[in-house]
């Protein structure tokens, strides 16, 4: 077994000469289009192992390989991305295998550290997600491309994963390129990578080869005591639960539940909620949009000042721009409910409404009746010409919003 520690991709070559073998590495040109390096500059998080060099059927196999997938050579990747890899990577080359975790409805991999005793990060592959072609979990394939969610897709959901991550700004303001603060709502760390290794869903076998390479999001795991699932909300501390209903009505979160709040404690001890699987935020339409802290009794308090500037702070125009700066071609749909759901955020936080109160305009009592958000936007669109621009629907969507707004809070 021959272990090779590469700082870039590279290709690696073996053949037979007599009795010997030749193995031959042609590292990658590190100018290259797509990377960010000078030419003393390294990517350390960039690993590959090389397994099973065989004299007599001169076959490669490579045990693992993990990268980054960086689509703007501007963007540097932050430091606590890079430690995260780094961590994932030590784990893999002490040959700690991915575990799949038992619960969810798509493929979701717990990475361990190099020594095997801790989690250090949780891996989902696109085609491993609900309805896609390689679900381990032996979910249908979707006939349309349509996600368990209204308005999301089969395979984008890492791309919502990086996104959440992205969009939660700090409290100090927009997020940066290369912002290293914690997020408003405590996103943990989330990027996209590409993952080759055996121990993930391969239904048609796994050969080593580039047809095996995984791509999806890699997120920082959090060590917590529990979800919000496993415990009455009574305890949860108002400005949690607040962050969270901020993150969610602004990204309308399709898909919140207890279960996909961790509960865990800071270092002084105190606990913290911490929001994760945002695969189906950001959808094209608000028809399936949930919000379990809806009922808490926490949702009826109105915000605090601190957290309304926060509000006030946020710009959609800028996150839609963010988000394309990463590499997103966010769909026009989807930046559209953006557009509208931060408007609604701000005026409902700047009239002093509650949480709950906003995030009833956007949920559904029923399912076949349409939530207060959807009408207000149906009413919007048949108040237009045919044609219309986004600019002239969206003043529309605000004209009728205040109204509506101004009737819940008198």
């Amino acid at each position: 077994m021959i272990h090779l520690l590469v700082r870039r991709s590279a290709n690696v070559r073996a053949k037979s000469i007599e009795k010997h073998l030749e193995v031959s590495i042609v590292a990658s040109n590190f100018r290259e289009k797509g990377t960010n390096v000078g030419d003393s500059q390294e990517h350390p998080w960039v690993i590959q192992c090389v397994n099973h060099l065989s004299l007599t059927g001169m076959q490669f196999c490579r045990d693992f390989l993990l990268e980054p997938i960086v689509v703007n050579p501007d963007i540097e990747l932050p430091l606590v991305i890079q430690q995260l890899m780094r961590s994932t990577l030590s784990g893999l080359a002490r040959g700690n295998q991915p575990v799949r975790s038992s619960e969810g409805t798509g493929g979701a991999y717990f990475m361990q550290d190099s020594s095997g005793q801790e989690y250090v990060s949780v891996f989902k592959p696109v085609d491993e997600e609900p309805m896609a072609v390689n679900n381990p979990k032996g979910l249908p394939l979707s006939k349309d491309g349509e996600g368990l969610k209204k308005g999301t897709q089969v395979g984008e959901g890492a791309l919502r994963e990086v996104a959440a991550y992205i969009l939660d700004h700090p409290r100090s303001g927009p997020r940066i390129l290369h912002c290293e603060e914690k997020g408003f709502a405590g996103v943990p760390p989330t990027a996209m990578i590409k993952c080759l290794h055996e121990g993930f869903y391969h239904s048609n076998g796994y050969e080593g080869s580039p047809m095996n390479m995984k791509i999806g999001s890699l997120q920082m795991y959090v060590r917590n005591c529990g979800s919000c699932e496993d415990m009455g909300p009574g305890a949860f501390p108002v400005e949690e639960v607040h962050k969270i209903s901020v993150l969610d009505i602004r990204l309308a979160n399709a898909d919140r539940h207890g279960g996909n709040i961790l509960v865990a404690r800071d270092d002084e001890g105190r606990l913290v909620l911490v929001p994760i699987d945002h695969g189906y935020c950001l959808p094209k339409k608000f028809e399936d949009c949930t919000f379990d802290w809806l009922y808490w009794p926490q949702a009826q308090t109105p915000y605090s000042p601190e957290t309304i500037q926060y509000i006030k702070l946020l710009d959609a125009e800028e996150d839609i721009k963010l988000l394309r700066l990463h590499g997103w071609d966010i769909p026009i749909e989807c930046a559209r409910v953006l557009r509208v759901s931060t408007l609604l955020l701000k005026k409902g936080a700047e009239r002093g409404l509650t949480p709950f109160a906003i995030g009833s305009i956007m949920c559904r009592e029923t399912l076949k009746k349409e939530s207060v958000i959807e009408q207000i936007m149906r009413e919007a669109q048949e108040s237009l010409c045919p044609g219309a621009s986004e600019a002239a629907f969206l003043e529309a969507v605000s004209t009728i919003m205040d109204h509506q707004l101004d009737e819940l809070s008198s």
